[in-house]
């Protein structure tokens, strides 16, 4: 064998991973490994990414363990074993036929690719037993209920394969379950299924890092999958065909393909995400210049006909000029993680999963927006200010899980969806004094609260306004109507006063450790375990003595039981002063 020439190998990787990537092969004695460098073409220049990928790189290509079973038992035996019961996907129907196991919202994609079985071949697999096997409250992807119903999906040109998760991308990484390494289901499946299909594709022992997949003989690093497509920053690959951009004239943004020469916007994947139809009205048939960002080197800015519209980084956008734009269309950039500046003047209406998946916003300035659809900037982590001073109405999961913004001001907001301002831990301050309509499951779980006051709030939903541990105060003269499991363990309240309130569900405040009070004289209807585990409670104002459907009993003894309490204490006290 040729000796290699590592001197020169180092050369190279410099070029194309960088100096601190080709240091860290040098390091790791890895630089001799022959085609080194075809082998990372497209692994990134981010040196820790890299160094990650060290155990793999040496259990294939340097140590050369044979790590796969030998076994006589095709793949559908082996399954069974296992507990699955498996079948080959060879039509539309089939490759269908398992989503009845998925929830809601994490159906994988491959039941709206037409063509899936075609192009790979396909096992799906469902453990016995699965229809009664639950989601954990803290899923993990290759937990019970993760692995209960699995598609194993191999390209048939080879070099790719591809095992989805039942939870999809409610985990991280859901498409590469069990490492994407069959053996790791059961002993000889992957051997077993390279016999069974006639084909290749490369597995490892050693833990691929999140967002590296094998393809071919390369370890390549990807920003996003969408489709069973995932994109790098100039390039993209969709089972084993890796697609280069043309560096000359063709541009990443995100997961859209822009032609600098013609303005054309492709939206490869197919994700009918809106921003596509929007950045192609910027750019189309205008002259696209770049020049430099003036504040990072790596970043580019992009201008149509001279008017600045976006910058792009590594292949991300991460600032966004939407001027002119008034209504967003649906998932408007559903999967962009990195937009970190965002300019909006005219935008009076952003449809559903607009920025859902966002993650690096921290000021958000909206002075015309009207309506919010669902999933409207779910989960960012970092916003600390938002401004929409004409906001009406927003739709469910409406900034759920912020974990930066501590107050929020909507001086218009009439109407609020489920799932709403859920989890938003250091949340002090909500001011929406207009407010009538509070959406099911809303504002929960927000420990810095210690005020509310909604003077114009008329229903409460389901679930809402509970866990606010540190909530002191709630005002609402005008609420009439209250749903189930609603104010639960708010364990700092010690008055409410609702003088409007005609009909609360179950399980209205209870547990409320401190609650003294309850004062609200039209109140008609309640349902069961009403101000349940209210120890405190010695002062109860309703419409009469049978408002207390099924319960009443119950409350009349715990109130009975805390005026005697409290008269005890008393005698001890006045007891403990006499012995003084």
């Amino acid at each position: 064998m040729e000796e290699i020439n590592t001197e020169q190998i180092f050369k190279q990787i410099k070029k194309q991973n960088g100096e601190d990537v080709a240091h860290a092969l040098f390091e790791g004695v890895l630089l001799d490994i022959p085609n080194i460098k075809h082998i990372l073409e497209f692994a990134g220049r981010d040196r820790k990414k890299v160094e990650a990928l060290f155990p793999v790189i040496r259990e294939i290509y340097k140590e050369k363990i044979d790590s796969e079973y030998q076994t006589d038992k095709n793949p559908l035996e082996l399954l069974s074993e296992k507990g699955y019961d498996a079948f080959v996907v060879t039509n539309e129907a089939e490759k269908n036929s398992i989503r009845k196991y998925y929830r809601p919202g994490e159906e994988i994609c491959t039941f709206r690719d037409p063509v899936r079985h075609k192009n790979y071949y396909m096992i799906h697999a469902v453990k016995r037993g699965a229809d009664k096997i639950k989601p954990s409250d803290n899923p993990e992807r290759d937990d019970e209920y993760g692995t209960s119903v699995i598609s194993i999906q191999i390209a048939k040109t080879g070099g790719f394969i591809s095992i989805k998760n039942r939870y999809n991308h409610t985990v991280n990484n859901p498409d590469a379950t069990f490492n994407n390494n069959p053996d790791n289901i059961i002993r000889g499946l992957t051997n077993s299924l390279k016999d069974y299909f006639n084909v290749d594709f490369n597995v490892s022992n050693s833990v691929l890092p999140d967002n590296f997949r094998m393809v071919n003989d390369q370890l390549v690093y990807f920003d996003h999958e969408i489709n069973n497509t995932y994109f790098g920053p100039n390039y993209y690959f969709s089972g084993s065909t890796i697609t280069k951009l043309k560096t000359s004239y063709e541009r990443m943004l995100d997961y859209f393909v822009l032609d600098e020469r013609t303005g054309e916007v492709k939206d490869i994947a197919g994700t009918r995400d809106s921003a596509c139809h929007i950045l192609q009205e910027k750019f189309r048939n205008k002259k696209i210049s770049i020049q430099q960002h003036p504040d990072n080197k790596h970043e580019r800015r992009i201008y149509a006909d001279g008017v600045y519209v976006l910058s792009v980084e590594n292949g991300a956008i991460t600032e966004l000029d939407l001027s002119g734009v008034k209504n967003t269309g649906e998932k408007f950039l559903i999967y962009n993680k990195k937009l970190r500046k965002l300019y909006a003047p005219d935008l009076e209406v952003a449809n559903n999963y607009f920025l859902s998946n966002n993650e690096q916003l921290t000021q958000v300035d909206f002075p015309k927006l009207r309506v919010a659809g669902h999933w409207f900037l779910r989960k960012n982590r970092l916003i600390s200010s938002f401004n929409a001073p004409y906001l009406e109405s927003v739709h469910s999961c409406f900034l759920e899980e912020n974990l930066g913004l501590e107050k929020l001001y909507l001086p218009s907001l009439r109407e609020l969806g489920d799932y709403s301002l859920k989890q938003n831990v250091v949340l002090s301050r909500f001011f929406a004094p207009k407010l009538e309509i509070f959406g099911p499951v809303s504002l929960i779980s927000n420990e810095r609260l210690t005020e509310l006051s909604l003077p114009c709030l008329r229903e409460m939903g389901s679930g809402s306004l509970s866990n606010n541990r540190s909530l002191r105060y709630f005002n609402a003269p005008n609420l009439e109507k209250i749903g189930d499991h609603v104010m639960v363990s708010n364990l700092a309240l010690t008055e409410l006063n609702l003088p409007e309130l005609l009909e609360v569900g179950e399980n209205f405040l209870e547990d409320n450790k401190v609650l003294e009070r309850f004062y609200a004289p039209k109140l008609q209807t309640t349902w069961y375990r009403f101000l349940a585990s209210n120890t405190e409670l010695t002062e109860f104002v309703v419409a009469s003595d049978n408002v207390i459907h099924k319960d009443n009993k119950r409350l009349r003894r715990v109130l009975a039981w805390n005026k005697f309490k409290k008269e005890m204490s008393n005698m001890k006290s006045w007891f403990g002063r006499q012995r003084a």
